[in-house]
């Protein structure tokens, strides 16, 4: 499946996890591997960094260096979709900006959950990121209190005044439904809708109207067949997939960045499971629940080997 079509961003895009050293420092290497897993798997594209890849968590310096690196491994092979989410207009723009010299074609944008209650706020937000980003602009609409939630008719009325936002991320519930409202009442300029949600509502949004998936990248060969098997017609074949992979996607909803990386650290992707994002670790009975449910999924994934490393000096310093 192409990645666009005149123009238009679509497919299977999985947002690039951020890998940590053991030292509490980027892993360098780690973060160029799992770039490399995610294109090797097929995907359309890559996002870096969204909320899997615990952007809140990082520091400026570590944003703009990653999104080098992974602008550089994306550059002549797929679009690179640069989140540039933040609590300011000002560091929205700056993300952006860096993704644009980085080579990225779209700017992810969180609509910031403190203006959730004011329209007006949330409003010069995007009117000013619109502006300023050098790049077009999707905007992501996810529940609190991650993102603010946004009513489908303010939505709407973002877009109206900014022709620069032309995708949009819906993850609020129920995704689907808004998907295809927001799809009713949008400009012209709106070129389309993205699903993200980790990928657990993937049918209802393609069959929507969706142009494709943002998810966390633990499946991404089972995404990327998905969404092919969806786009040739084939949707009992995309049924069979999703049936197959949701026990495991429903664990990410609870385990999220803990569970991607423990499974890119089983499959030797990895060097390490550490995460700066606070939430829910697994425990050895969650470890023995998702081996249990891997081989639906393992003749698209391959096995779930126990292998983890230490990383070496070279691994733990910057390219």
């Amino acid at each position: 499946m192409s990645n666009s079509d005149a123009g238009v961003l679509k497919g299977t895009f999985p947002v690039v996890p951020t890998p940590f050293d053991g030292k509490g420092g980027v892993d360098w290497r780690g973060l160029e591997r799992s770039a490399q897993y995610i294109l090797e798997a097929g995907a359309d594209g890559l996002v870096f960094p969204g909320l899997a890849s615990e952007y809140a968590q990082l520091t400026e310096e570590e944003r703009f260096e990653a999104t080098r690196l992974i602008g550089n491994l994306c550059k002549d092979r797929v679009p690179f979709i640069v989140g540039a989410g933040a609590s300011t207009p000002d560091a929205a723009i700056r993300f952006a900006r860096a993704g644009a010299e980085a080579g990225a074609q779209c700017a992810m944008v969180m609509a910031p959950n403190h203006y959730a209650d004011d329209p007006e706020a949330m409003r010069g937000f995007f009117d000013a990121v619109a502006e300023a980003a050098g790049i077009p602009i999707m905007l992501q609409n996810a529940p609190a209190p991650m993102g603010a939630g946004l009513p489908v008719e303010q939505i709407a009325s973002i877009l109206s005044a900014n022709p620069a936002i032309e995708y949009v991320k819906e993850e609020t519930m129920p995704c689907g439904q808004r998907m295809e409202a927001i799809l009713a009442i949008a400009p012209a300029t709106l070129k389309g809708v993205f699903g993200g949600a980790g990928g657990r509502y993937i049918l209802d949004e393609l069959s929507r109207g969706a142009l494709g998936t943002v998810p966390a990248s633990e499946l991404t060969e089972v995404h990327v067949a998905l969404v092919s098997a969806w786009q040739r017609g084939e949707q009992e074949k995309a049924r069979e997939l999703f049936i197959n992979m949701l026990p495991i996607l429903n664990m990410q909803a609870i385990f999220r960045c803990n569970l991607t990386k423990w499974v890119l650290t089983q499959r030797g992707i990895l060097n390490t499971c550490e995460v700066r994002v606070p939430g829910p670790t697994m425990d050895e009975g969650d470890r023995q629940e998702l081996r249990a449910f891997w081989p639906r999924v393992a003749d698209i994934m391959g096995k779930l080997e126990s292998r983890q490393s230490t990383p070496t000096p070279e691994e733990a310093v910057l390219p």
